[in-house]
């Protein structure tokens, strides 16, 4: 079974978001450096990544705070379903392709369809666990540790993602990243 990036995945029935939100969405086009949603700004969109990836930021492209790869969901929840303004900036890594849907739709969906409230939860909780687990990783592991578990949970990361942006996301500067690797290929 393939490893998801976003641990929160994992279990879920990922065929079924995907199916959700192509049935009631379109996909869309992103350059690189194009936004999904705007920190401040209102937003409305869910979706889940077809091809690329996306950054979840604070100040562009300096605080990092998360990645949608290829078939995660995307989206700043639980913003999108009240329209509310973004916490986060969600800008494409990469030239990528994304289905989206008005997620203003989703609490009416939730509420009349058990199946899709029931989804939702499982989401809901899968998601507050892997946040909880990061935030712990945050706190309790050294940086190096940190690098250490990305790359052996993560190895395709350091093809499609710039060693500055890894750096970001361990929230380390790019030098502390290179001294990590450094010592542990024992240079």
């Amino acid at each position: 079974m393939k490893r998801h990036f976003n641990t929160h995945l994992e279990g879920l029935d990922i065929g079924f978001w995907h199916d959700f939100i192509e049935s009631r969405g379109r996909l869309v086009t992103l350059k690189k450096g194009e936004y999904l949603c705007r920190n401040g700004n209102p937003t409305n969109v869910i979706g889940y990544v077809k091809s690329g990836y996306f950054k979840y930021t604070v100040d562009g492209t300096n605080k990092i705070g998360g990645f949608a790869f290829p078939d995660a969901l995307v989206g700043d929840y639980p913003s999108c379903m009240n329209n509310a303004p973004a916490m986060f900036d969600i800008v494409a890594g990469d030239d990528s392709k994304v289905w989206i849907m008005d997620a203003t739709l989703l609490p009416k969906l939730f509420e009349e369809d058990s199946e899709i409230g029931r989804h939702s939860r499982l989401f809901m909780e899968s998601a507050y666990i892997s946040l909880a687990k990061r935030y712990y990783a945050l706190y309790a592991k050294t940086p190096s540790e940190r690098y250490v578990d990305l790359i052996n949970e993560h190895p395709q990361i350091l093809q499609d993602v710039a060693q500055k942006e890894i750096a970001a996301y361990l929230q380390i500067t790019p030098n502390s990243l290179s001294r990590i690797k450094k010592k542990l290929l024992g240079k």
